[in-house]
């Protein structure tokens, strides 16, 4: 029978049966049995897993004031065009008036919004 039509049932079955030990005690016992696993982390746990940060998920980028600030990395890269940092972290709304005379609005509609503290 087609998985997807089972898996409600699977997942009625095992729900109960993983409540009954903790992430960690499961993350043992599937890892002595040969289980390939991997756990739904936290953001917290994200920012803290030693494997994402070795294989290059966060990078450095220069701050406006001359800091160093820990943001998630480009997930595209090419092997002939490597990703690097182009420039430094935008302040908050630094380019808004750049995208807004883009989109088409006029330097009367960007003071109105400004005015009416719709954008910075």
């Amino acid at each position: 029978m087609d998985r997807r039509t089972n898996c409600p049932d699977l997942v009625a079955i095992l729900d109960p049966i993983f409540a009954t030990k903790t992430r960690a005690e499961w993350a043992d016992i599937f890892d002595r049995e040969g289980v390939w696993w991997a756990p739904i982390q936290t953001t917290d746990e994200v920012i803290e897993d030693l494997v994402a940060e070795a294989c290059g998920a966060f990078v450095q980028v220069p701050g406006a004031e001359g800091e160093s600030i820990r943001m998630v990395s480009s997930p595209v890269d090419f092997s002939d065009t490597r990703w690097s940092v182009a420039a430094p972290v935008p302040e908050l709304g630094q380019h808004t008036e750049e995208v807004l005379l883009e989109l088409g609005y006029d330097w009367q509609r960007i003071a109105a919004l400004k005015e009416g503290r719709v954008i910075p």
